[in-house]
């Protein structure tokens, strides 16, 4: 890692947070890298290494499954962020395929936790592969994954000067998914490097955690002058990026940060990634925080998680200029209605 590396994607060791020794040093870490990159990688988290390899084993399995099978792990109603969404390049072939699940299983099950059942259909259905133990190993790891996005939100309070409590109201019913991701082997020589194989966008939440393996760097990071750095893959480390939700809470000073996926240079070389998108309830309502706010006000007007998702999604899919999604994907995006 250069020092170049190491300045635009930090490590910072949150343990100290987690066991309440020292509730300073990584707030101030992570306040410098909220706001000069917008991503940095966290240590100390946790999560154990058994936990870790227990997800990528199912991970495994379901790259594993027949086509056919795979086939029917789509979203019924075509929604890119539930069961399996494979993205082509613009030849047609498969660049990357990713399976998402939501945090409630269904409308019914986030009205039963709560959630108003105005918002409810945020909550599209899961799909589930008939895979022994995916179900209880993916649900156990998107709870272990959202209760860290609890103690990021408080290290965030912290490093935002608020109390440390200050967004546990909002990540009671939390609207976070979580994604198995694969960038499988190409087989064949790269026509142009880098070749990208998910394009360049914003993620739209408040944090995006991420655990990546496989035999290359492939996670690029634009910097604000423009240029693309490699983010490191260490098995112990979580990848954080700021999300554009975040950057409206703080009024800007927390930008989010352009990233994408190159292919590797060896036609074998492959990525596994554990992403999971944290995102507050979604009758939120994102408003720049006193403690955020300068001379000039706020400067982002107020948005629900709810609303702001119609809108994230549709600007993002416009976006895409090396990869395509189905065609129900581009329907369910283009369905959708803007909310307040």
């Amino acid at each position: 890692m250069t020092a170049t590396e190491r300045t635009i994607v930090p490590i910072i060791d949150i343990s100290g947070f987690l066991d309440g020794s020292d509730l300073l040093t990584a707030p101030r870490s992570i306040l410098h890298a909220a706001t000069t990159s917008g991503f940095f990688q966290i240590i100390g988290h946790g999560i154990t290494e058994a936990q870790i390899d227990e997800c990528y084993a199912v991970a495994t399995e379901l790259n594993a499954m027949p086509r056919e099978l795979k086939d029917t792990l789509r979203s019924p109603s075509g929604h890119p962020f539930r069961g399996l969404m494979t993205n082509y390049d613009l030849n047609g072939k498969v660049c990357s395929e990713g399976y998402t699940i939501s945090r409630f299983d269904n409308p019914a099950d986030a009205i039963a936790h709560g959630v108003n059942p105005s918002n409810a259909d945020y909550f599209d259905d899961n799909v589930w592969p008939p895979i022994e133990n995916f179900h209880p190993v993916m649900t156990a790891w998107s709870k272990q994954v959202r209760n860290l996005g609890v103690h990021m939100m408080r290290i965030f309070a912290v490093a935002l000067e608020l109390p440390i409590d200050y967004f546990d109201e909002y990540t009671t019913l939390d609207a976070s998914t979580s994604t198995i991701r694969l960038y499988p082997p190409r087989h064949s020589p790269l026509e142009k490097n880098p070749t990208v194989i998910f394009d360049e966008h914003f993620d739209g939440g408040m944090l995006t955690m991420l655990h990546q393996r496989g035999t290359y760097e492939g996670l690029e990071v634009k910097t604000f002058d423009g240029e693309w750095f490699p983010v490191p893959v260490y098995e112990d480390a979580f990848v954080i990026n700021v999300g554009e939700l975040m950057t409206r809470w703080t009024n800007g000073r927390w930008p989010a940060t352009r990233h994408r996926v190159v292919a590797a240079t060896d036609p074998d070389g492959y990525r596994f990634t554990l992403p999971t998108f944290y995102n507050v309830a979604v009758d939120t309502v994102v408003a720049p925080l006193p403690t955020t706010l300068g001379q000039d006000g706020p400067l982002f007007d107020p948005v629900t998680v709810y609303g702001w998702f119609r809108r994230h999604l549709k600007t993002t899919y416009k976006e895409r200029t090396h990869t395509r999604v189905s065609a129900a994907a581009e329907a369910f995006v283009a369905s959708l209605q803007d909310t307040p």
